[in-house]
């Protein structure tokens, strides 16, 4: 605490001479600092605010990085799918040829009739005179034409995929039976433990 001098007035009695002047002293309250209290909600909420901020960033970049692996899955099945419809497709025309058609067709004995009747169903007549039908009407076939560049790769392609899935899958299974074998090891071996401390 600071003390100050006050100055009085002197007091005068009629019959003394004047006097000097005393002072009195008296107590001065000390300087008001600034409060604390204040200070503290501000603090916080830059705290706050820094904390919310940098666990924003983690949770953003987190769901990206699996956003991005997730794209690059769905883009690796889209890949190996468009090369199954690929050859699948080759497969398809494969079979809608003609040639092939013709030549199945010979195996099974078909031939191609020489006069066909027709059946108008709403009359219920018979159009035309049907005749057996023999060898001699059915066309030589002509020889296969090679299948095109593009579908003899998107069938490689297509049997590749299906080979690494095959062994992808082997592998796997070979991967959970080594390991249920080591668990089971593991487990007997705890159990031979237990009944040793026993």
């Amino acid at each position: 605490m600071s003390i100050a001098a006050a100055p009085q007035a002197p007091v005068r009695s009629p019959d003394r001479a004047p006097e000097t002047t005393q002072t009195r002293l008296t107590a001065v309250p000390a300087p008001l600092s600034a409060p604390m209290a204040p200070r503290l909600p501000f603090v916080v909420l830059v705290s706050m605010l820094l904390i919310g901020g940098v666990v924003g960033l983690l949770v953003f970049n987190t769901s990206m990085q699996q956003s991005a692996f997730q794209e690059q899955r769905l883009q690796e099945q889209a890949t190996t799918l468009a090369a199954r419809e690929q050859a699948l497709d080759g497969e398809l025309k494969k079979m809608e040829d003609p040639h092939k058609i013709a030549a199945e067709a010979k195996k099974l004995g078909m031939v191609v009739p020489q006069n066909a009747a027709m059946l108008q169903v709403p009359d219920a007549k018979v159009v035309g005179e049907a005749a057996p039908a023999d060898r001699s009407a059915t066309p030589p076939l002509h020889p296969k034409v090679a299948k095109p560049y593009s579908v003899l790769v998107a069938e490689r392609k297509a049997a590749e995929a299906a080979a690494a899935k095959e062994r992808a899958a082997e592998e796997a299974k070979k991967k959970r039976a080594q390991e249920t074998t080591s668990q089971q090891q593991t487990e007997e071996q705890q159990r031979t433990e237990t009944g040793e401390a026993r």
